[in-house]
């Protein structure tokens, strides 16, 4: 039960990222999308589906982490992302840590699944027993 308990909290840390951090766009939709992942994760039937979203949202905001520096730095490009004051390191810094938060909650939702089969085999292997 610990792992879904460890799944609700890293949920609950991306939802409170996206609401009231001072990231601009995407990073919180990003948040949302993981929190949605880390939600999915925590019951049997979502589990890949959820696996699949954090997996996806770590790996694009990695992408992401750095495109502000690079946007930024040319007046071409500047409605792309917000490029006032502290913006673009407030990206990389939000694009980092959602990445750890859906990293987290990957390997969380391995253990999860893990548990969930070892008691599955050790309940057949209980009632095999008694035969």
């Amino acid at each position: 039960m610990g792992e879904r308990a460890g799944l609700a909290i890293v949920c609950a840390l991306m939802l409170g990222c996206a609401a009231f951090g001072p990231f601009p766009h995407p990073v919180p939709l990003l948040f949302g999308i993981a929190a949605v992942g880390a939600a999915n994760a925590a019951f049997p039937l979502m589990r890949t589906f959820g696996s699949a979203l954090l997996g996806g949202v770590a790996a694009a905001s990695i992408g992401l982490a750095s495109v502000p520096f690079v946007t930024c730095s040319s007046d071409k490009f500047t409605d792309v992302f917000t490029c006032t004051g502290d913006a673009p390191t407030w990206h990389m810094t939000g694009a980092v840590l959602v990445a750890g938060l859906s990293g987290a909650g990957l390997v969380l939702a391995r253990v999860l699944g893990t548990a969930v089969l070892e008691r599955r085999l050790s309940a057949v292997r209980t009632r095999e027993e008694h035969r």
